[in-house]
């Protein structure tokens, strides 16, 4: 009873957490780190990690665009547009708390900063270029994450199971230019929900286990930029617009790959990769019982 109330509940979760994105998103952004789709803790046990994870992906904005400008005089319009972000580069560092819930099941805190680079262009429905924001290089802002693992099954030296995890992740702002508009000068800055869902097996081979199968991720996110330029008089003027909650990636069903490593009695040591159509990530994490 208490194994399938364990995969009761890590389905739940999980659909919970899909069905409230997908009216906004098609896929993902931050590939994080996932682990062994399977409880790697024994009853009682606790462990602190440290992660370090970084990725390419390309991204796609969606929403309605308001342009407003507020000096030296009021003028407000709202159009449809779509932001293009292509093989954004982002590196995330973060410690992990896990803990056992019960046989089988596991579950997860991280808390952490994260940074992200690219440029941003801005296009109309023909595909051409309205506005080309370059140079975008967010500082590392703050990460935190929740996430559980569970065992379905176990036969031998194979497992089945799944890990579920959710996180928010907002990089810092970044100056930008405009390679349009030589006067234009502003911040921008991205924010993002982020939803993975793995199963798969895990085979164990002495001191080391293989680990592997497919994922779905799920993003919902706000890009905002606002910036000042001159009109064709040369008369200044502050012109502020944004784009919300339709940030996604152009890819959501993807693969991963990895390995737990036990150094010794308390500590392991985890390489994982991800690939999807349009992105790939690599990360690393050790961490120790307690």
């Amino acid at each position: 009873m208490k194994k399938h109330c364990h995969i009761s509940i890590f389905l739940a979760g999980a659909l919970l957490a899909c069905l409230g994105l997908l009216p906004f998103s098609s896929a993902a952004f931050g590939l994080s780190l996932m682990g062994p789709p399977r409880s790697i803790l024994q009853e009682g046990e606790n462990a602190v990690g440290f992660e370090f994870g970084y990725s390419e992906m390309d991204l796609e904005a969606f929403g309605e665009v308001t342009p407003e400008i507020v000096q030296p005089y009021q003028l407000r319009e709202e159009f449809f547009t779509k932001y293009k972000i292509d093989k954004l580069q982002s590196t995330t560092f973060s410690a992990r708390l896990d803990t056992n819930i019960s046989k089988n099941w596991d579950a997860f805190v991280r808390l952490g900063a994260t940074n992200a680079s690219d440029d941003i262009k801005e296009v109309h429905a023909d595909g051409s270029v309205r506005r080309d924001y370059g140079d975008f290089d967010g500082d590392y802002g703050f990460s935190v994450g929740v996430g559980t693992r569970t065992t379905f099954y176990k036969n031998n030296n194979v497992s089945w199971g799944g890990v579920f995890q959710v996180n928010w992740i907002h990089p810092g702002k970044s100056d930008v230019t405009d390679a349009n508009d030589i006067n234009f000068s502003g911040e921008a800055e991205i924010q993002y929900w982020e939803v993975q869902i793995a199963i798969g097996p895990t085979i164990e081979y002495d001191n080391v286990r293989v680990y592997g199968g497919p994922f779905l991720h799920f993003i919902n996110g706000d890009v905002d930029i606002e910036g000042t330029t001159l009109t064709n008089d040369f008369i200044p003027l502050t012109l502020k617009e944004s784009a919300s909650n339709d940030l996604r990636e152009k890819s959501q069903f993807g693969g991963f790959l990895g390995a737990q490593w036990k150094l010794g009695n308390n500590n392991t040591l985890i390489t994982e990769g991800q690939l999807t159509e349009h992105s790939w990530s690599m990360g690393v994490s050790t961490s120790w019982k307690f």
